[in-house]
């Protein structure tokens, strides 16, 4: 079971590019015994699904001690590598870091030139269409940050068959990744937790959720939730770093069912993330985490 850590708010804002990221809790996957110098991996790891978990008293702080977060991964993966490659979610929640991320002093200081954006999942419909995941990162990061229109990649236009864009979507990740062996490697993928345990376009009872060898999937849910296109466990799970955003009471019971209750094995699709060699944090807002079993408050 995750320890929770939560935080005391500030007297003042703090000045994000001096946030310091403290790390609580490491996940606790083995370490492995070989890698891979490709797709960075280890098929003799052992990874299980344990999040380090921060909670902030109030969604803007959440929001303004998660920027840094992601400012501090960019810049020393741009740094090291050459590139940051992002894969982004949708829902509400992530409107409120987007909004960070396209002001200062990240506007200036994020890696944007070196920045590449792929998505994690999205909704079967045009990139202009108002439930896209696509529009709603466009609207709120990408057209007020100066990324090369080059540098990104939506995930359908809902035109071809859905299963037809997956396949599409899944050759240009082998093209950019230069790969057609293993699973490609994320820096950072954010993710998000439904009412119903499910991530990215995963949801609970689909076959999709044991997909081994494909990256990129695209299937009809149900009448509600239609079309979607999704990432795989097994491309999630090989990013350096999975960031899960939460916010709001709608969210408590989930949070808690998922990260108190059994998870060995999985109950709710979102505890199929289990980092090979990667960390997995939850971040989340005090409503969110309502319901859970709290230490004293405090560093």
């Amino acid at each position: 079971m995750p320890q929770i850590k939560k935080k005391k708010k500030p007297s003042s804002r703090p000045k994000p590019p001096k946030t310091k990221v403290t790390v609580k809790r490491k996940a606790t996957a083995q370490k492995a015994k070989k890698s891979s110098p490709s797709s960075g991996v280890a098929l003799l790891q052992i990874a299980t699904f344990s999040p380090e978990v921060n909670v902030y008293p109030t969604p803007s702080l959440l929001f303004e001690e998660t920027a840094p977060r992601v400012m501090k991964i960019a810049r020393e993966t741009a740094d090291m590598r050459g590139r940051f490659v992002l894969a982004l979610s949708g829902g509400s929640t992530p409107k409120g870091l987007f909004q960070q991320l396209s002001e200062e002093p990240y506007l200036s200081l994020m890696p944007w030139a070196r920045t590449y954006v792929f998505w994690a999942d999205e909704r079967h419909v045009p990139v202009t269409h108002e439930t896209s995941n696509y529009r709603m990162a466009q609207e709120y990061l990408l057209s007020k940050v100066p990324i090369p229109k080059a540098n990104v990649f939506p995930m359908t236009d809902g035109i071809l068959p859905v299963d037809r864009s997956a396949s599409l979507y899944e050759s240009k990740l082998k093209r950019f990744f230069n790969t057609q062996e293993g699973f490609p490697r994320f820096d950072l993928i954010l993710l998000g937790l439904g009412e119903d345990g499910h991530t990215a376009g995963l949801f609970p009872g689909v076959q999709q959720l044991n997909e081994r060898k494909r990256w990129v999937v695209g299937y009809r849910v149900d009448d509600l939730r239609k079309e979607r296109i999704s990432l795989t466990f097994p491309v999630l799970n090989l990013a350096r770093t999975l960031m899960v955003l939460l916010e709001g009471p709608r969210k408590a019971e989930i949070t808690k069912a998922v990260l108190e209750g059994p998870s060995e094995p999985p109950r709710y699709p979102i505890q199929y993330l289990q980092p090979v060699g990667g960390s997995l944090l939850f971040l989340m807002d005090e409503t969110a985490a309502a319901l859970l079993h709290h230490p004293s408050s405090g560093d």
